[in-house]
């Protein structure tokens, strides 16, 4: 996306055929409806007629979106100390308004300036401003043309480097406090899902089955403890069952009244106690156990959401149960799908995909975020590990089986959370090993040669997909993934 003078646009809009007009939009990479531009144009007209100069109508983006995220501002101008950002309505209530402006500074004070944020309404003509309280009040014109006019701006200043879609994605798990202090908001995809599955529970009690799908980094999780949380602040109780092991992030809600309880204690709970039954990592859960909740839900008259992604699996049981296609048979049932990626960052996305199947080929832009790290032997690649600062990475290791001795033992910490440790969490920087038994097989795809009880690839994937900003790949002894992965990264 290009900047632009606003009087630029509005004269290439009065002056141009509509072909030409269209093409100059496409060269901004401006998506801007009729009437919103006859909005702007009375904003533009009202600063003029203070004497606001045509120079600070200069370098605004108009309907930028913050990358991954797909959250929109109608105007914003970034400054070297601070960021303006007017959105642009025809009328509009208070509430509205408010709520808005609220969000977007919220997405915008992540870059770490002063955030300056107002609303136009062109019917009144009235512009109204957020203060740093985040109460609403209503502002002269002039206050926003001295703000024009007094920003400093870097012309070199690229926004999309300023932001990092990892940032909005706040985990229940790795940051409880926020997200019990409801510091946070949900994509607009999240947030509709959110809206109708809330709505559909204010029917009557009935058995209900909802299904909700997301890969890694989608949001998912987040999405169902936030319905969770919506629950318990409005008297009701829902009950959270983990396909997994609970983690601290479990422990901190249950110690704030949350119901939460590991698969293998829900026959603990009679499920007619809870408004909503939420069945977490679901596809992890054996179809017996599934079979059973679903009777009882239907006796109870109970709603029950599942929460899965059947590319998460970690034993090769699960892999071949399909848990998830046999969700999705369950009659009737509600099925929505978060297609939104957040959390992953983009170059570690690509990366994977490339990395899980040798045949792929993907534009990746390097920015640094992945390092590769080649040692020999074990011993060296084990010493490496365990100098890693442990501020910067959380070394993830493959879960081992409980009565074979596999090979990556060799090289596991034991301190080290495992693949089943860290489901549905997320860290900033995840370092993993590959070793020498990882390969490639005709399709392409990734394989490992060696002897484990749980699915190795599956469990790399698992691990991978953890990494926020930053990937640490120590391979021990395996040329074949060494270079496919520099192949990647050129």
């Amino acid at each position: 996306m290009k900047r632009i003078n606003i009087q630029s646009l509005l004269q290439a809009k009065d002056s141009l055929k509509e072909g030409s007009f269209k093409e100059f939009l496409k060269h901004y990479g401006i998506e801007i409806k009729g009437a919103e531009i006859e909005d702007l144009r009375i904003l533009a007209k009202a600063l003029s007629g203070i004497g606001c100069s045509i120079g600070a109508l200069d370098r605004f983006y108009v309907g930028y979106k913050i990358p991954q995220i797909g959250k929109e501002f109608d105007l914003l101008r970034f400054g070297r100390k601070c960021i303006i950002n007017v959105e642009l309505k025809n009328n509009c209530s208070e509430d509205k308004i408010k709520k808005q402006l609220i969000r977007n500074k919220y997405y915008l004070s992540f870059i770490g300036r002063k955030v300056y944020a107002f609303t136009f309404i062109s019917e009144s003509q009235e512009l109204h401003f957020l203060r740093d309280d985040e109460q609403l009040e209503k502002t002269k014109v002039d206050h926003l043309a001295e703000l024009l006019t007094n920003q400093d701006i870097d012309d070199a200043e690229v926004p999309d480097a300023l932001f990092n879609p990892s940032d909005y994605l706040v985990s229940p798990f790795n940051s409880t406090k926020k997200f019990l202090a409801g510091e946070y908001f949900l994509t607009h995809q999240q947030e509709d899902v959110r809206n109708q599955i809330i709505d559909s529970l204010k029917l009557p009690k009935a058995a209900k089955f909802i299904s909700i799908i997301g890969s890694a980094g989608t949001g998912k999780t987040l999405l169902t403890y936030d319905i969770a949380k919506h629950l318990i602040g409005n008297k009701k109780s829902p009950l959270i069952i983990h396909c997994g092991l609970l983690n601290n992030g479990h422990a901190e809600l249950i110690k704030n009244g949350w119901v939460i309880t590991p698969i293998k204690n829900y026959s603990n709970h009679d499920l007619a106690n809870y408004d909503l039954v939420i069945i977490d990592e679901a596809q992890r859960i054996y179809p017996k156990q599934l079979d059973t909740i679903i009777e009882k839900a239907r006796l109870a008259n109970c709603c029950c959401i599942f929460s899965h992604d059947k590319l998460q699996t970690l034993a090769n049981w699960e892999k071949k149960s399909d848990i998830s296609a046999k969700i999705g048979s369950i009659n009737p049932i509600t099925q929505y799908k978060l297609s939104e990626k957040i959390r992953t960052n983009k170059e570690i996305a690509t990366f994977i995909k490339m990395l899980f199947n040798n045949k792929k080929s993907l534009p990746i832009s390097s920015n640094g975020n992945i390092e590769l790290n080649y040692f020999n032997t074990t011993i060296d690649a084990k010493s490496y590990l365990d100098a890693l600062d442990e501020s910067r990475w959380e070394i993830l290791r493959f879960t081992p089986s409980q009565y074979n001795n596999e090979h990556h033992k060799k090289y596991s910490e034991v301190s080290n959370r495992t693949s089943h440790q860290v489901i549905g969490q997320e860290f900033d920087g995840v370092a993993v090993t590959i070793d020498q038994f990882f390969s490639y097989d005709d399709n392409g795809d990734l394989i490992y040669k060696g002897g484990a009880y749980y699915d190795l690839p599956k469990m790399l994937f698992q691990n991978i997909t953890r990494a926020r900003k930053k990937l640490n790949l120590v391979i021990i002894g395996n040329e074949e993934l060494l270079n496919r992965c520099i192949t990647i990264l050129q």
